[in-house]
């Protein structure tokens, strides 16, 4: 019996289900999509815009970026961040259009 998923389908969808496992928490899933919304954007303008604790919203930043979702730059001493992987509003999107119809 051949089994259901390959050994390639089957390290994708696990990597596929890690990435929703990162997006899952409501602060993260709100920071791509205010990310995916502005080019870039600093931390501070960041927890401003969501009402968030400078250090809740950092702890979220440095999680997102070292699961390579956000990348940052520098520029004097503001750093900025911004989406890496602009096809997760894509699934954003999806994920309100079902549950907008539930």
């Amino acid at each position: 019996m051949k089994p259901l998923l390959s050994r390639v389908e089957s390290k994708k969808v696990d990597k596929a289900a890690a990435m929703l496992k990162v997006l899952a928490h409501p602060k993260r899933l709100a920071i791509v999509d205010l990310l995916g919304k502005e080019d870039k954007m600093t931390v501070t303008e960041i927890y401003r815009s969501l009402d968030l604790p400078q250090a809740i919203a950092s702890q979220h930043l440095i999680t997102l970026k070292d699961r390579g979702i956000l990348s940052s730059f520098k520029v004097g001493t503001k750093i900025y961040y911004s989406l890496s992987i602009p096809k997760l509003l894509d699934v954003i999107d999806s994920l309100e259009d079902c549950c907008d119809s539930l």
